[in-house]
């Protein structure tokens, strides 16, 4: 994950990090989706809240504290969104199975996710929090593209380009934890 800004361009996260994500194969009414972005930007809320009260780097502690906030504005976004699509005001219903913070935006569990994170080095919470937010950065485009109102595809626009600040700071982070910043 070299090469700063170069390094998500086109990322797509996988793999193993798919198990939340199967929740959007079988959403279809804008409702759903919007529902389920919500559920996921909970989980990253949480993993970012957790990780930086357990990080000893002052900067990078930080860094993570400001992610947990940022998806908490994503999650006000949604929820204007939500009200505006669905006529209903309030937080998004969860869909079956799917409680908001029980996934990441990379489709992986975050109780899973928070144990794996234990003992791991800085760069390796980073790569994964990059692959987190590249899966996010995806699902907003494709989601910018797949709705045919406008004022919908402008929000899910602006989320995709704060989702690409974030995989900005993380790359930053990381190359600087390397020593190539």
């Amino acid at each position: 994950m070299e090469g700063g800004i170069d390094a998500w361009n086109g990322l797509v996260a996988g793999g193993a990090y798919g198990a939340g994500l199967a929740y959007f194969s079988r959403a279809s009414r804008p409702e759903e989706l919007i529902s389920l972005s919500f559920a996921l930007e909970e989980g990253n809320r949480l993993f970012y809240e957790r990780i930086s009260q357990e990080l000893k780097g002052e900067e990078a502690a930080s860094i993570f504290l400001s992610m947990s906030q940022a998806e908490e504005r994503h999650k006000e976004t949604l929820r204007e969104l939500h009200a505006r699509v669905s006529g209903k005001g309030g937080t998004p219903v969860n869909q079956e199975g799917m409680e908001a913070g029980e996934f990441l935006e990379g489709g992986a569990a975050l109780g899973e996710t928070l144990a794996w994170a234990k003992g791991k080095t800085l760069e390796e919470i980073l790569e994964l929090a990059i692959a987190m937010e590249a899966s996010a950065l995806d699902r907003y485009v494709q989601m910018g593209r797949a709705v045919a109102d406008e004022r919908s595809r402008e929000v899910f626009q602006s989320l995709s380009r704060e989702e690409q600040k974030h995989l900005e700071r993380m790359t930053s982070l990381l190359d600087r934890s390397r020593g190539k910043g």
